[in-house]
């Protein structure tokens, strides 16, 4: 094929998928797009390059930002955020994370001892023995925890 018919064709293509143009208004959304689309992660250049921009724009949300700019920025990550995520999922697989594990997790990120949790789960014994293997987390334990640390109860359910 030479130069010419690839120009015809792709101003032919153009032509007819320009109708069908997504309803974009807002000019910093456009610009995000132009700047780095949304598309599946293939390599770690890319994943750093999109998660680092999600970062970024994660901060400025926290900012006093314009509703335009706001809205365009949450339409962005809305775009971006899933490949980050697909690509994450298949490149750093999870390890099983027991319940115990998780409550120790939240525990060491909180700077909470067992006594803190004793109200909670009954005794600093009983956390004890939570954290140690020696007795399951319960139905009502996993709820009080998820209040607690404001997480969903599906934390304390074995992940693999």
């Amino acid at each position: 094929m030479e130069t010419g018919e690839t120009d015809v064709t792709i101003q032919t293509l153009e032509k007819k998928i320009l109708r069908y143009k997504g309803p974009i208004q807002n000019r910093f959304l456009k610009r995000l797009y132009d700047l780095l689309p949304p598309m599946p992660i293939r390599n770690r250049q890319m994943h750093q390059d999109y998660a680092k921009v999600a970062g970024i724009l994660m901060e400025e949300l926290e900012q006093d930002v314009t509703r335009s700019h706001r809205a365009a920025i949450e339409r962005y990550l809305e775009a971006i955020v899933p490949f980050i995520v697909e690509y994450e999922k298949k490149e750093y697989p999870r390890q099983q994370v027991s319940p115990e594990n998780m409550l120790g997790f939240l525990m060491e990120q909180n700077g909470m001892s067992q006594y803190d949790l004793a109200d909670d789960l009954g005794g600093q014994s009983v956390v004890s023995d939570i954290l140690n293997g020696k007795r399951k987390l319960s139905r009502e334990h996993i709820e009080r925890l998820s209040k607690r640390f404001h997480i969903s109860p599906a934390s304390f359910f074995a992940i693999i």
